[in-house]
């Protein structure tokens, strides 16, 4: 029988977001919390790994991050040129990365 109560307090976007994927696979935020706490106790932790780790970027990421650098300004044709050779396949990250950085930082 089901007689203890949870609250917890959470960003409301990513309640909102949990709440949507939780509905299209038809099961309620309680019976998540309710999954998620089962498997604490069968696995005497955490079901799932805690990294703290940086993890690589991606290379999209990689890319982001350099245009991101710009201070909010649009990308100069040049820039969105190098982001579209890539994109494609004619070029390479490296040549990319290199090619965006003298695009801002010179």
């Amino acid at each position: 029988m089901k007689n203890e109560v949870v609250h917890a307090r959470i960003q409301s976007d990513i309640k909102k977001e949990a709440e949507r994927i939780l509905n299209t696979i038809g099961i309620s935020m309680s019976q998540a919390i309710d999954l998620f706490l089962r498997q604490v106790a069968l696995k005497k932790g955490i079901p799932f790994e805690l990294n703290d780790e940086e993890k690589e970027p991606t290379e999209i990421e990689t890319l982001a991050y350099i245009i991101n650098s710009t201070d909010g300004m649009e990308p100069s044709s040049q820039a969105k040129k190098i982001i579209h050779l890539y994109t494609i396949g004619k070029i390479d990250l490296e040549t990319a990365k290199k090619e965006l950085l003298k695009q801002y930082h010179s």
